[in-house]
C-alpha cells in the first residue's frame, strides 16, 4: 500500500485542504444543528454566578464625591419643585387626589428597553451598617440606586404608579417603585439623603402604632412630612396589627391580620364578625391617624408578613384602599390591585444580584 509522502507539494496541498474542511464543518454545520434552546438551559445558580463576575457600578462609576454636595442641592430643589407643582394641580382641580407624573417619552429614546407598559415594586425595610435578613448597609442601598440609575430603570412616584394601575396613566419604559416597609427612623437618616441625590421617589409603609408610642427609634410625623413635602410618601402597614397572636388553644401564632384570634379569657376564637370588626377598626384607625398627620390623601396598604386573605381584601375596599402589597415576587401590570413586590433589602442582595433578579421578570 502506497503512504501519502508529505514532501510532496501536491499531497501536502491536499492534506491541509482536507483538514481545513473538517475544521469548517465543525464550526459551522455542528452550531446549526443545535436546538436553538441550547441557550436558555442554563440554570438560575448558573446565571447568579455569572452575573456576579459583572464589575459593580462603583467600580465602573466617574468619581462624583467633589460634586456631591452641589448634586444633592439640586436634586433636592428639584424633587421640592415637583412637589409643591402636585399640590398646585390639587388645589386647582379642587380634588384630594395627587395628578399622575407626566412624561415626554423622547426623554427616554437613548435608553435600553427591559420592558414597556409593565412596573417592578422593590421593597426594602431597614439600613444600618450591621446588616441581616431584612437590613442593610448605606452603601449597599446606595449601590442599588446607582446601578438602577445605569442600567436605565425610570423610578417613579407611588401615585403616578396608582393611576398606572388604574389605567388612567401611562408610565415610562423600564419603570420601578421603591417602597420601604415598617417605620424605621432609617428611611429618614440613611434612604432619603440617597433618594434625594438621586432625584428618585419612594414610599414608606408605616405601622402606625410604633410612630404614636415609639419604643425604638422610628420616623416622627414632622419627618414625614418634611420627606412628603420632597417627593416621599407614606401610607397604611396597619396601626397596630403587625404581630402574631395565638389563633388556638395550644401555642400556634399566626399574623394576627389573617386570623380570628383565641380569646383567653372567654377560651375561645373570635367569631367571623368579631374578627372582621377587629381589622377593619385597626385599617380604618391606620387610615384616620395618617390622615391627621399628613393630610388627605390615597389609602393604599402593605400586608405585614405578607399575610392576607379575601376578607381583609373585602374589609380595605370598604375602606376605600385601591393597592394591596403583597410579599410575592413578580411585574405588575395595570388592571390589579394586589401588588408584586421584589425583596431588595437583604444583605445578600448586591447590586449584580438585583439586576439578576429583576432580569427574571423583564419578558413576564
Amino acid at each position: 500500500m502506497n503512504r501519502l509522502k508529505l514532501g510532496n507539494p501536491t499531497n501536502l496541498a491536499f492534506t491541509v485542504l482536507l483538514i481545513s474542511s473538517v475544521l469548517l464543518c465543525l464550526y459551522v454545520v455542528l452550531p446549526m444543528s443545535l436546538p436553538k434552546s441550547f441557550e436558555q438551559t442554563i440554570t438560575p445558580e448558573q446565571a447568579m454566578r455569572e452575573e456576579q463576575h459583572v464589575p459593580s457600578y462603583e467600580q465602573l462609576a466617574e468619581p462624583v464625591a467633589e460634586q456631591e454636595l452641589e448634586v444633592k442641592q439640586e436634586a433636592k430643589q428639584e424633587v421640592k419643585q415637583f412637589a409643591q407643582q402636585l399640590e398646585l394641580e390639587t388645589q386647582q382641580s379642587g380634588q384630594r387626589q395627587v395628578n399622575a407624573l407626566a412624561f415626554d417619552q423622547a426623554d427616554y429614546s437613548k435608553q435600553k428597553v427591559h420592558y414597556t407598559d409593565k412596573v417592578i415594586v422593590l421593597a426594602y425595610h431597614h439600613i444600618d451598617e450591621k446588616e441581616n435578613g431584612i437590613t442593610i448597609s448605606p452603601k449597599r442601598f446606595r449601590s442599588h440606586l446607582q446601578r438602577l440609575k445605569k442600567e436605565d430603570y425610570n423610578v417613579i412616584s407611588m401615585e403616578h404608579f396608582l393611576h398606572f394601575m388604574k389605567g388612567e396613566a401611562k408610565v415610562p419604559q423600564n419603570a420601578v417603585v421603591i417602597t420601604f416597609d415598617d417605620g424605621y427612623e432609617s428611611f429618614y437618616t440613611h434612604a432619603y439623603p440617597e433618594l434625594l441625590n438621586f432625584g428618585f421617589h419612594a414610599t414608606k409603609f408605616i405601622v402606625v402604632d410604633s410612630i404614636d408610642h415609639p419604643k425604638a427609634p422610628r420616623l416622627t410625623w414632622d419627618q414625614m412630612r418634611e420627606m412628603k413635602q420632597n417627593g416621599m410618601s407614606f401610607y397604611s402597614h396597619t396601626y397596630d396589627h403587625h404581630d402574631k397572636v395565638k389563633a388556638g388553644s395550644g401555642n400556634t401564632l399566626m399574623p394576627m391580620l389573617t386570623n380570628p384570634i383565641y380569646l383567653e379569657n372567654e377560651k375561645r376564637i373570635e367569631t367571623e364578625d368579631e374578627y372582621r370588626k377587629r381589622i377593619k377598626q385597626d385599617l380604618l384607625k391606620a387610615e384616620n391617624r395618617i390622615e391627621e398627620e399628613l393630610g388627605p390623601q390615597y389609602r393604599l396598604l402593605a400586608f405585614p408578613f405578607g399575610a392576607y386573605n379575601e376578607t381583609v381584601i373585602g374589609v380595605g375596599k370598604e375602606l376605600g384602599i385601591e393597592l394591596f402589597f403583597t410579599t410575592k415576587e413578580g411585574i405588575n401590570t395595570k388592571g390589579s390591585n394586589e401588588i408584586y413586590r421584589i425583596h431588595a433589602g437583604t444583605a445578600y442582595m448586591s447590586e449584580d444580584d438585583l439586576m439578576w433578579r429583576m432580569k427574571l421578570y423583564h419578558k413576564k
